[in-house]
């Protein structure tokens, strides 16, 4: 350790930035992959000379640590949400949808949610106990609606086990394939997660609820995660006068037309909803259809907001959603 000195440490540090990722051919190194390893060794240092008693100079400490490039700033439109969810919802593996909720519901990281067990989801309090996670403290995150939704419906509820047969190689290599068959660019399964705590921040929680949900410890790195969409800070600047409260008022200003896609076939009649992945209503007449879609697209809005969730704003432009000659777009109203 002696004969290692500040212009090793200098070589060794550019060298690496040449270097070519094991899984990433064609690429280099991230500066901020060559940043912890200069770190772990100044780590190493730093305990030879404070518990071992080694008459030492660090070296590290001399040379300039490269500069990490910027946090991801990737947030999903409204519209990816909801082709995401949708065609997730139809996947040959079923597990890909749940899995895809929780991540936008919860925002775990990707291990925690596929090393998630039925044990440790407490149904009664709406948590699930994550005993290992990255930072290595075991933690609690509490469950919406929609993520216990998913658990109980679209899962198998076992007394023990895991809840995902998924491994983490295959979820990348589905995840992958998943996004490329939909032409969405430049988005990892890991900003689901940024997408989750951005969103946690728009709904009004403060630095420390988030922390809590997602196990960050340290508040600056969670600001790496946030990026808030300016236009819904707009309010916040200028708020107005509450109006008195009714129900009927607030259900109204959700009553509002939903895109929607009518199939025909000889014999069949099929309206389904782009903006609700699980609402679709079949039959022989279209006029009966129609009218059990209007009922049914009323009672899905009003059991979100009795539920406390907002209804999701129509999606205007789905006209590349179309995929045969017998589908068409049509906007219904919900009354």
């Amino acid at each position: 350790m002696n004969e290692i000195d500040h212009l090793d440490v200098s070589a060794y540090r550019d060298f690496r930035l040449t270097c070519e990722p094991p899984r990433s051919k064609g690429k280099t190194l991230a500066a901020s992959t060559v940043k912890l390893e200069m770190m772990l060794l100044s780590h190493i240092y730093t305990v030879a000379i404070s518990e071992w008693g080694l008459k030492l100079d660090n070296p590290v400490a001399k040379v300039r640590k490269p500069k990490p490039a910027p946090g991801r700033t990737r947030r999903l439109s409204q519209k990816e949400s909801t082709l995401i969810l949708r065609k997730a919802h139809v996947y040959q593996n079923q597990e890909l949808y749940p899995i895809i909720v929780i991540a936008l519901e919860t925002a775990m990281r990707q291990g925690e949610i596929l090393s998630l067990r039925w044990e440790n989801i407490s149904w009664k309090k709406r948590v699930a106990h994550l005993p290992i996670t990255k930072n290595g403290s075991a933690r609690d995150v509490p469950l919406s609606n929609a993520a216990l939704h998913v658990l109980k419906h679209y899962m198998h509820p076992k007394s023990e086990g895991k809840v995902f047969s998924y491994t983490q190689p295959g979820i990348k290599s589905t995840w992958r394939l998943f996004i490329n068959s939909l032409g969405i660019e430049d988005l990892h399964f890991h900003d689901l997660r940024h997408e989750a705590i951005s969103r946690l921040f728009e709904k009004g929680l403060d630095m420390l609820e988030v922390s809590t949900i997602s196990g960050h410890k340290s508040l600056s790195m969670l600001k790496r995660y946030t990026h808030l969409l300016a236009y819904k800070l707009v309010p916040k600047l200028d708020p107005q006068k509450k109006r008195k409260s009714s129900s009927v008022c607030s259900i109204r200003d959700y009553i509002v037309a939903y895109p929607a896609i009518i199939k025909k076939r000889s014999k069949k009649c099929t309206i389904d909803f782009f903006d609700f992945v699980d609402l679709q209503v079949s039959g022989r007449n279209c006029d009966t259809v129609l009218s059990e879609a209007k009922e049914k697209l009323l009672k899905k809005i009003v059991l979100m907001l009795h539920n406390g969730e907002t209804p999701p704003k129509p999606t205007k432009d789905i006209s590349e959603i179309i995929e045969a000659k017998n589908e068409q777009i049509s906007f219904v109203f919900p009354l």
